[in-house]
């Protein structure tokens, strides 16, 4: 019987020693899968402290995953400061270099990621992350994915004052530059932002930020320098774009006290000038505002936009106290006034608008008595009391187009109003034409309570000028 010789091509004998090749990385690639694992534990531990300054309690529940590329992955960690827990990791993957696996002790660690974690920011947090900052690290990664972020008073403390969701952040160290940097995209009560945040190793006093709102079309660019001549003395400058205004302060702080002005060199009608002082402990802010001139219906648009801010329990918080003086020279798309003095405090949770004005030259002003946005019952309400003082009202009556046959003797026009921020239902509780309010000489007959003759539905369905100019006839043609 003969020997039947069967020859391999060139392309089969590739095609087997790739498959060969392929079995032998595969191999060494599963080299990990035989460590011993409560040795890795503690080594990973180890390591993640000398190479990412990173104080992390790691479970005993480590998986090793050849996919993407080589990493272990750890349920359950708990990062903590030096003095309290500040972060709970549900996943950990720690990214390894795949060419040291052949020895558990060579273990080279690339990147880690967090996912699906929640991070606790209070004093003492705030300030081990500060500090971290500002050491310089092995030039590794650090990411977060799917996670939130909690600010709370202190550690004692479980209500959050405010919280934001990670969608992706890194955090490395950018050797060239040598600087610590920090990129986060996510998002705070349904508004997107990106935050890039850079820390000079060399020059530690210089800290610097962008953060960007695109939903409202709002940035902020900060340079924070520290004083060598005192540790607690900084100064700095932002510049604030918003509603196609630019805001642009230097600002200094010393101890508690924090001292702001606008930037001189940059005014005219399209900035915004600023000045005030922020106390830091007790919280206390008194901000000063002037504007040239703004758009109502933009600034309209942007409450809407960040009205989550009020319902979310942020700037109605408790400790959020202080007051903005704002006066507005020229107000846009706006027929009935020309200016305005807005007068804004925020006391223990309540948002009071009292002594804010409305001014029209040519007719009077309207203004806003025992007014405030509060919370109750887990709702957010705004009442106000609004009287509207006629100076003229002759001119006020060519404004609205009323019959001559309708006018009748005008000082004032008195409101009080309530509204449910959550539900938008809206209350008209009292309307007065010609209140006592203003006038006491004025006699009763003089006096025209409309409380009950209206129906709400058609002062809600008031969305425009047009259509304001229409109610308006209808009261006073119904009145006489």
């Amino acid at each position: 019987m003969k020997n039947i010789k069967r020859k391999i091509s060139v392309f089969n004998r590739y095609l087997i020693l790739l498959i060969v090749f392929l079995f032998l990385y595969l191999f060494y690639l599963s080299i990990p899968g035989l460590y011993n694992y409560e040795r890795l534990q503690r080594d990973l531990t180890t390591k993640l402290s000398k190479e990412f300054n990173l104080n992390a309690a790691l479970s005993g529940n480590i998986t090793y995953k050849i996919l993407p590329t080589p990493n272990f992955e750890i349920l359950n960690v708990i990062l903590n400061t030096d003095s309290d827990e500040f972060a709970q990791i549900k996943k950990m993957k720690v990214y390894i270099s795949a060419l040291k696996l052949q020895k558990q002790k060579n273990l080279e660690i690339k990147k880690i990621v967090f996912l699906e974690s929640n991070f606790n920011i209070n004093k003492n947090s705030f300030k081990y992350i500060n500090n971290y900052l500002k050491k310089k690290s092995f030039g590794k990664k650090i990411e977060i994915k799917k996670s939130k972020v909690f600010f709370r008073e202190s550690k004692e403390k479980k209500d959050a004052i405010v919280l934001y969701s990670i969608k992706k952040s890194k955090i490395f160290y950018d050797k060239k530059n040598n600087h610590n940097k920090m990129n986060i995209n996510g998002s705070i009560f349904n508004t997107k932002f990106d935050l890039n945040f850079l820390r000079n190793i060399e020059n530690q006093g210089t800290t610097k930020f962008e953060l960007s709102l695109k939903q409202i079309s709002t940035s902020i660019k900060n340079e924070l320098i520290r004083l060598v001549s005192n540790k607690n003395h900084y100064k700095g400058k932002t510049s604030i774009s918003i509603l196609d205004y630019k805001i642009k302060t230097n600002y200094n702080i010393k101890d508690k006290l924090i001292l702001i002005s606008s930037d001189k060199s940059t005014e005219n009608k399209k900035f915004i000038n600023l000045s005030g002082k922020i106390n830091t402990s007790p919280f206390y802010y008194d901000i000063k505002i002037d504007l040239e001139k703004i758009n109502i219906i933009r600034l309209v648009e942007f409450f809407f936009q960040i009205k989550n801010l009020l319902q979310k329990n942020i700037l109605l918080h408790k400790n959020f106290n202080g007051k903005f003086s704002i006066n507005i020279n020229s107000l846009n798309n706006i027929k009935l006034f020309d200016q305005a003095n807005i007068n804004l405090k925020f006391a223990n949770g309540k948002l009071i608008f009292d002594d804010t004005v409305l001014i029209s030259k040519k007719i009077g002003k309207l203004n806003f008595i025992d007014s405030k946005l509060i919370e109750l019952n887990e709702k957010q309400l705004f009442k106000a009391k609004i009287l509207f003082e006629i100076n003229n009202s002759k001119e006020f009556y060519q404004t609205f187009q009323i019959s001559k046959n309708n006018r009748i003797k005008l000082n004032d026009i008195y409101l009080e109003i309530e509204q449910n921020l959550n539900s938008n239902n809206f209350n008209i509780n009292k309307f007065l034409i010609n209140s006592k309010f203003i006038n006491n000489s004025l006699k009763e007959k003089d006096v025209k309570d409309l409380t009950d003759k209206y129906n709400i539905d058609e002062i809600q369905n008031v969305k425009n000028w047009i259509e304001l100019k229409k109610f308006a006839n209808q009261i006073f043609s119904e009145i006489n």
